[in-house]
């Protein structure tokens, strides 16, 4: 009997789990509506969000494999092992820079109460800002906490 369908990507992670029901795809076939194989999983899972953190479909041997845990919301599964995904952190760090630019708008407006030596400071680390993440090396940064960000300004902060 099928208990539920699991949906994995060309690297076996697990996208979604779903109830198995009515007719049901093709055991190890691309679904069509979905895009991506759906293997059939004839146990009970007693914990069905351990299951897809921690396991992933080897193709070779067509078993689930045990992984360790994924280390940060920018690791994707490939070729057995957690690798960075480069996009998905270049992104992080591009809306946490865009939020501290916002937060300091005001600091560069015509009317704006600082000083022209303060707003030149002003101005100076918004450009930082706005060079990152042209400016940064990727391969040295694990997360966007972890980015080299300016320094603030302390009338800013």
């Amino acid at each position: 009997m099928i208990h539920y369908l699991m949906y994995v990507d060309s690297e076996g992670d697990i996208s979604q789990i779903r109830i198995a029901k009515g007719v049901n795809p093709t055991d190890r076939a691309v679904d069509p509506q979905v895009g991506q194989y759906c293997i059939h999983h004839n146990e009970v899972l007693n914990d069905v969000g351990a299951f897809h953190m921690l396991k992933a479909w080897n193709f070779t041997t067509e078993q689930w494999d045990t992984r360790t845990e994924r280390p940060n919301r920018h690791a994707v599964w490939e070729n057995g092992a957690w690798t960075w995904n480069v996009h998905k952190l270049l992104e992080d760090i591009r809306l946490e820079r865009n939020r501290l630019l916002f937060s300091c708008d005001w600091a560069v407006v015509s009317d704006s109460p600082l000083t022209d030596t303060q707003k030149t400071e002003a101005q100076t680390y918004r450009t930082a800002l706005r060079n990152l993440p042209s400016s940064i090396t990727i391969a040295d940064i694990d997360s966007v906490e972890n980015t080299p960000w300016p320094e603030v300004p302390s009338f800013l902060s």
